[in-house]
């Protein structure tokens, strides 16, 4: 099983592709693989931008979840996803990672996140 997950902070709300993948997540993970990825149009409906705070699962859309890693943490968005991504790992936009890794050389980091709607 993969999960797919994508999130954004501060955007304007859309409705959600009838298309999207069903995939049952728990309501929070910890310890997971953060990476992430070049942004576009989500499977969401909408263009994400690079600066958004995004992670990425189509089912869940517009959905929020809070997330930690490398002692900050940070809200963030679902608008996309993610076939790829590791059971409960989070496929972030390449601001979001910034903010957690500091660049994005890392490539990928460990966190947790938890819905927060």
């Amino acid at each position: 099983m993969r999960s797919i997950l994508a999130l954004n902070l501060l955007t304007i709300l859309a409705p959600a592709l009838g298309s999207a993948m069903s995939v049952d997540f728990g309501k929070r993970d910890d310890n997971v693989l953060f990476t992430y990825y070049n942004v576009g149009l989500g499977v969401c409906g909408r263009y994400n931008q690079p600066s958004d705070f995004e992670w990425n699962c189509g089912t869940h859309c517009f959905e929020t979840i809070t997330m930690t890693a490398n002692g900050k943490t940070t809200t963030a968005q679902i608008v996309d996803e993610c076939p790829t991504c590791s059971v409960g790992g989070l496929d972030l936009s390449t601001g979001l990672f910034d903010f957690f890794a500091g660049s994005l050389d890392a490539g990928e980091i460990t966190g947790s996140w938890e819905y927060t709607t």
